[in-house]
């Protein structure tokens, strides 16, 4: 792996990139709380812990479905 790799996953990614990067899952529901998450740059720091929260349930609503 070269550095911006290695920098990518462990989540010191330079700011912009992910966005760029990221295509669809193919998964509705994963795409909308991805999309969700992309909404905490620029957002003040008081608003991260929600919009983790927020992706955070949807994608474990997401897993709960396809288990059972």
């Amino acid at each position: 792996m070269n550095g911006s790799d290695e920098d990518a996953c462990d989540g010191n990614a330079p700011a912009g990139t992910l966005d760029q990067e990221r295509s669809a899952t193919g998964d509705d529901a994963v795409d909308a709380a991805l999309t969700r998450l992309e909404t905490i740059d620029g957002a003040p720091l008081s608003q991260h812990v929600a919009v983790f929260d927020a992706v955070h349930a949807a994608l474990q609503d997401r897993l709960a479905d396809t288990e059972g």
